[in-house]
């Protein structure tokens, strides 16, 4: 029986225009996209878009049940703290293991790099991203593959919901920039403890805007339905 191959080049091109696009903004919480929508928007095969799909699905910035068309989430509060739930621990092994070393890894440097340019230009969604390269480069250093692939498994949802708040809130990117900094110095000064505690401040803080933000969403369509 002949196995139909995936063209991985291909279906990682359009996962990358595709992972674009949502967290861009371009397609929209609560936009549907079917197999037959993907392969015309980025002229590609049905199986290629099968493919990107159900990729993307898998990394949390699409659902779908059985038989459904993927649809951008809207987070609701009860994924936020679940997604924060997750992220926690694992981050938090990862910092105390790299100040125990005393070892900031270079991608993290030049992530954190990348959210001061993009608060200097208050590019949001640039920010975002360098933020989320940041905490992966965090774990990818532990050079735990077990735990870089829990921790995979939520960082897509919550860089989903990051670019969904950072937008229109009037975040001060600077100041979240800074915090950043402080997780990387107490790593480079060999302090576990305080490691830690900044890592908690900066998901403790990022977590409570997001569900500030899902309250004031839910306020505000409450008020408009009543």
């Amino acid at each position: 029986m002949a196995i139909s191959l995936e063209n991985t080049s291909l279906t990682d091109s359009l996962c990358q225009a595709l992972r674009g696009q949502i967290i861009s903004g371009q397609i929209e919480p609560g936009q549907k996209l079917s197999e037959v929508w993907v392969a015309g928007h980025f002229e590609v095969a049905r199986p290629t878009a099968k493919a990107g799909l159900d990729r993307l699905t898998n990394e949390g910035l699409l659902r779908r049940g059985r038989r459904q068309t993927a649809v951008v989430p809207q987070m609701a509060a009860a994924d936020i703290n679940d997604i924060y739930f997750a992220r926690e621990p694992i981050e938090a092994r990862a910092v105390r293991t790299l100040a125990e070393r005393a070892a900031v890894p270079r991608d993290a440097e030049r992530a954190l790099a990348l959210m001061g340019v993009a608060a200097q230009l208050d590019q949001h969604a640039d920010h975002a991203s360098a933020d989320v390269a940041l905490h992966r480069a965090l774990v990818a250093a532990t050079g735990s593959a077990r735990l870089q692939r829990m921790h995979e498994t939520v960082m897509g949802e919550s860089q989903l919901c990051i670019v969904q708040v950072r937008s229109h809130v009037g975040l001060d990117l600077a100041e979240l920039t800074a915090t950043h900094a402080a997780i990387l110095d107490a790593i480079r000064a060999g302090d576990p403890d305080a490691a830690e505690q900044a890592l908690h401040n900066d998901l403790d803080g990022c977590r409570e805007t997001l569900l500030s933000d899902v309250a004031r969403r839910e306020s505000s369509l409450s008020g408009a339905s009543s």
